[in-house]
């Protein structure tokens, strides 16, 4: 079902809340905008649309970097529709002096397009009504960057343990498919392992930047008025997902070792098994030692040089992790 899949991994909930904010953060700065003597105040319902973003780790899902970008733009259409050029040329002027300062005013990686946007919207303006530009597009910026901020602080604020959880999960998903994908390997042979390396060094990546979200979660809650009584909840989800980004590592470890020995060996298989059944109800929060007892009794039983002692040493190492 192409919708099924469209819709796939997407947080509808968030994004339909996204929406929602923005025409409320758009509509009443154009409101108040207007109501303070504007005329068309398309400046006042411009920043909250570009500044508003899903980013549930960002202060009060704000980007300050695009409200900038709108001011900057702003700035330089005020001062190019006083050159006595063509409006092409002044278009093109505009827009090479605006991408230049959207490059450093850059947005994570990519260039700040709403520069250039917004110097194209004022000159736009200024062809068909100079005498009211000027101080009015300035403050009626102004007026859509601070209803931009309070709309994204009060209503449906960025909720970083919600994402958090839902990662930990998809974490706790791919850990659980690709430790039964190595065991079945150690069991039967398969060779699947081998196939399923790039899954498992990509599942370690995501692990990974999973851990670079936490320190901007703590500072979202910081910021967020509404959820600082969740900031005792992170603390637990921390230890979680910091286990779940070493035993990814192992997992990454254990795999590339089976795929390269082609061991197969059923007491390596069972510890396989249990400590993925140790792991995943440690993830969950459960009591998981006596599943890293059977995991230690299998690895116990294990014999055999070679490949099966590499395999061996890694378990062992992926077992004392789950122990301490």
């Amino acid at each position: 079902m192409p919708v099924r899949r469209l819709l796939a991994g997407r947080d509808l909930v968030t994004e339909l809340r996204l929406a929602i904010k923005m025409m409320i953060g758009g509509t009443g700065a154009w409101w108040i905008a207007s109501e303070l003597g504007a005329r068309r105040p398309i400046f006042a319902a411009l920043v909250p649309l570009v500044a508003m973003n899903g980013d549930p780790f960002a202060a009060v899902s704000v980007s300050i970097a695009r409200i900038l970008g709108v001011f900057a733009g702003v700035g330089i259409g005020l001062a190019l529709i006083h050159v006595a050029v063509s409006l092409t040329w002044r278009v093109a002027l505009a827009l090479i002096v605006a991408t230049l300062v959207g490059i450093v005013l850059k947005v994570g990686e990519r260039p700040n397009l709403e520069v250039p946007i917004a110097a194209l919207f004022l000159i736009g303006f200024a062809s068909a009504n100079v005498s009211r530009l000027g101080v009015q597009r300035i403050w009626e910026t102004a007026i859509g960057a601070v209803v931009a901020v309070v709309v994204s602080a009060v209503l449906w604020p960025p909720d970083p343990i919600r994402e958090l959880e839902r990662r930990l999960q998809r974490l706790r998903q791919q850990l659980a498919a690709d430790l039964a994908a190595i065991a079945d390997d150690l069991a039967t042979g398969s060779g699947v392992t081998s196939e399923q390396l790039d899954d498992l060094r990509a599942h370690s990546l995501d692990a990974v930047r999973d851990v670079f979200e936490l320190a901007p979660a703590r500072r979202a809650l910081r910021w967020s008025p509404l959820r600082r009584n969740d900031v005792r909840r992170i603390d637990e989800l921390e230890q979680r997902i910091n286990l779940g980004a070493r035993a990814a590592r192992h997992a990454r470890s254990v795999g590339r070792d089976v795929a390269d020995t082609h061991v197969r060996n059923r007491e390596l298989a069972a510890t396989t098994r249990h400590l993925a059944d140790a792991l995943d109800r440690a993830l969950l929060g459960e009591e998981h030692g006596e599943a890293l007892a059977r995991a230690g009794q299998e690895l116990g039983a294990a014999h055999g040089d070679g490949g099966q002692a590499i395999v061996a040493a890694q378990l062992r190492q992926f077992l004392t992790d789950l122990t301490y």
